[in-house]
């Protein structure tokens, strides 16, 4: 599991394969070529060169390595990963908007705004 990062640099999130979770282990989200879904199947925005971007492109959130958006914070050293729960079958997901280009600044809203479909 990889740990995901807010704009603060503190752990908020794992993903394992293409299954993004909660800090606790609890599945919230699902990925499929680059765009991120809950589980109710609403498009949640994209996971794009490691940061997680909103339905504008805004980060929300990234991951080490993340690149061509804003400069991410140093990280927090990440807690070790909780046992996952077994993810539920994700829907078919309805097909994702054409993205705008990306932008090289922070969304206003938080990781949990975007894992709720609050924006």
């Amino acid at each position: 599991m990889e740990p995901i990062y807010d704009q603060n640099g503190r752990t908020v999130g794992w993903l394992k394969e293409d299954v993004i979770y909660d800090i606790d282990g609890t599945p919230r989200a699902f990925i499929r070529e680059g765009a991120v879904f809950n589980y109710e199947g609403d498009y949640l925005g994209r996971l794009d060169r490691g940061f997680f971007r909103d339905k504008n492109r805004n980060a929300v959130a990234f991951m080490r390595g993340a690149s061509g958006g804003p400069v991410p914070p140093v990280p927090e050293v990440a807690p070790v990963p909780p046992v996952p729960a077994i993810p539920p079958v994700p829907p078919v997901p309805p097909v994702p908007p054409v993205p705008p280009v990306p932008s090289l600044g922070w969304s206003n809203i938080s990781w949990e705004e975007f894992l709720k479909g609050v924006f």
